[in-house]
């Protein structure tokens, strides 16, 4: 009988980003924001602060979910048992 050898599970997605993109995101709309509402300078400077660091706990909450959450799938319902690679979807056989 031939052994076959499961793929380990890996983060195979590209997650590094994401705080730095919530970041950017969060705190471009708190300055656009406090532009528009004419705050005083270092009143803007502590809310982009704020809103830069809020965004950066946010986007390391979620990278840390959507990694655990690829972390623990199973990926042996995609093969069969002779280790052939078995394609899933919705596709009709018509």
């Amino acid at each position: 009988m031939q052994d076959i050898q499961m793929p380990q599970k890996k983060n195979t997605l590209k997650t590094k980003l994401l705080p730095s993109l919530f970041m950017l995101l969060g705190g471009s709309v708190a300055l656009i924001i406090g532009l528009i509402m004419h705050f005083a300078m270092t009143k803007l400077l502590l809310v982009v602060f704020f809103a830069l660091l809020g965004f950066a706990i946010l986007g390391t909450i979620i990278k840390s979910i959507v990694d655990k959450f690829n972390m623990s799938m199973s990926y042996v319902d995609y093969f069969e048992d002779n280790g052939d690679l078995v394609e899933k979807g919705n596709f009709r056989d018509n």
